[in-house]
């Protein structure tokens, strides 16, 4: 969406209050991304725009579906993980991960989604259980297999502490799945 001017935007508020467009670093902050990124989204549609003169906003509607479909994403990723825990599974590569929420792990976007996903998901399980359920998603890799990076650093950002990583792996997934079966 585009106004020439600030008059164009006020006239066209007036006759629509829906449109409220919020400053691209305020989002940028809001999502814990860069400006830049942000930018990068409304680029791609992700993300709606709107211009008022040389100046970039986004728009407040676009961030709340946005906010919307990543909460429905979480919960379709944290229900697919416990029936993978329920049914004693212990490693999950990212691809059918990604399918439930409809990504693919061929567009760096998406991956970076996923990863923001995972992450809620962790988060939430650590309110609720004290696990990370998102243990159990690795990278497809030759030999033994782990979660990613972003996966240890937020460990480490709960406050876990470990010198091993396929240990901590191996005992964050055991309390997983002790705990799905306990959930029944």
């Amino acid at each position: 969406m585009q106004f020439e001017t600030l008059a164009d935007y006020i006239s066209a508020y007036r006759a629509d209050p829906s449109i409220v467009g919020l400053p691209v670093p305020v989002v940028a902050e809001h999502l814990g991304l860069s400006p830049a990124a942000v930018t990068a989204r409304v680029r791609s549609g992700s993300l709606e725009g709107l211009r008022i003169g040389r100046h970039s906003f986004v728009a407040l509607q676009s961030l709340l579906n946005d906010e919307d479909k990543m909460a429905a994403d979480v919960r379709a990723v944290e229900r697919y993980l416990w029936k993978q825990a329920k049914a004693g599974v212990t490693a999950i590569f990212y691809e059918p991960v990604m399918a439930t929420v409809g990504l693919t792990p061929r567009v760096p976007a998406e991956r970076n989604r996923i990863g923001a996903i995972l992450g809620r998901v962790s988060e939430n399980s650590m309110e609720t259980g004290r696990v990370m359920l998102s243990v159990l998603v690795h990278r497809k890799t030759a030999g033994v297999t782990r979660p990613g990076p972003g996966f240890f650093d937020l460990a480490r950002h709960f406050g876990f502490e470990f010198e091993d990583e396929d240990d901590f792996v191996k005992k964050q997934t055991a309390k997983v799945l002790k705990l799905a079966a306990k959930q029944g």
